[in-house]
């Protein structure tokens, strides 16, 4: 009985021993590999988000490929979350080289334009990033890697708009003629393009006048500018009160639809285009 007792434990000793020895050559062998992430990029916007790029690179430094199974992430603006997401999409990494990820995700225009407004009048925003991947290897069985970043990044702004009283410019027996200041200001660091201004000119809900500029506006950075839009309409049509009121400053019952398209040389802020509605 004791001899069999004696028999067993030699044997359990003998294949714990063996497995830590395999153990310690497989932890030689094995390098863990390293994600690192690059850094957070814009990539479209539009009236209504804000469209980014997250890249995160993988590391292998092994002689054989490594198995993604997915990956989890968080982002933070300002010390605000507003991104995070999961995914168990998988994918390989190759003997000693390195994979991007790239993750496209976006954030609506009224929440970056909150966190822009209490920077004043700066366009950068403050982000964080934690991200945890995790890998499947044939001989470690599944476990993460993690990373984290600190940043900043600049998001472009949109034109802002305003406008100024309408003024009577001319009127004969027939027709009167109007002009209504459009005053555009770049809040952004580089230059921007206003192409195709249409506008419809209303009054009292009923829509008189047509109009097109052909020029194109050209705004540098942080600069503001005035585009006069003009106005005709039929004396007849107008009435003579409307157009006292008019002469006088005082006439308010109208309003102005315009649409432009904005370009500029930031690649993600390209042929957009912007509609304008006023009615002071």
């Amino acid at each position: 009985m004791a001899r069999r007792l004696l028999t067993s434990l030699w044997i359990l000793f003998t294949l714990l021993w063996i497995t830590g020895c395999e153990q310690l050559q497989l932890d030689k062998m094995v390098q863990e590999p390293t994600l690192r992430v690059q850094n957070i990029a814009v990539s479209q916007v539009n009236l209504n988000s804000v469209g980014l790029n997250l890249t995160m690179n993988v590391a292998n430094p092994n002689n054989y490929a490594l198995a993604l199974a997915g990956y989890d992430y968080r982002i933070r603006f300002n010390d605000r979350e507003l991104v995070k997401g999961s995914t168990d999409q998988g994918f390989r990494v190759p003997a000693n080289q390195s994979s991007q990820v790239t993750v496209p995700f976006t954030v609506g225009f009224r929440e970056v334009k909150q966190l822009i407004d209490s920077m004043g009048a700066s366009n950068t925003l403050r982000y964080e990033v934690d991200a945890d991947m995790r890998l499947d290897a044939p001989v470690l069985n599944l476990f993460n890697i993690k990373s984290h970043k600190k940043g900043e990044i600049t998001i472009p702004q949109l034109p802002q708009v305003s406008f100024g009283d309408l003024q009577v410019k001319s009127f004969n027996f027939t027709e009167a003629s109007f002009q209504l200041a459009m005053h555009i200001t770049n809040p952004n660091s580089f230059g921007l393009d206003l192409k195709d201004i249409d506008y419809q000119f209303s009054m009292g809900g009923e829509r008189w006048f047509d109009g097109k500029i052909d020029k194109t506006v050209k705004l540098g950075e942080k600069q503001t500018t005035s585009v006069n839009i003009p106005v005709s309409i039929s004396v007849m049509k107008l009435g003579s009160g409307a157009l006292k009121a008019l002469r006088s400053g005082n006439f308010t019952d109208y309003s102005l639809d315009a649409n432009f398209t904005l370009d500029s040389t930031y690649p993600a802020l390209q042929n957009l285009n912007v509609p304008i509605h006023y009615a002071p």
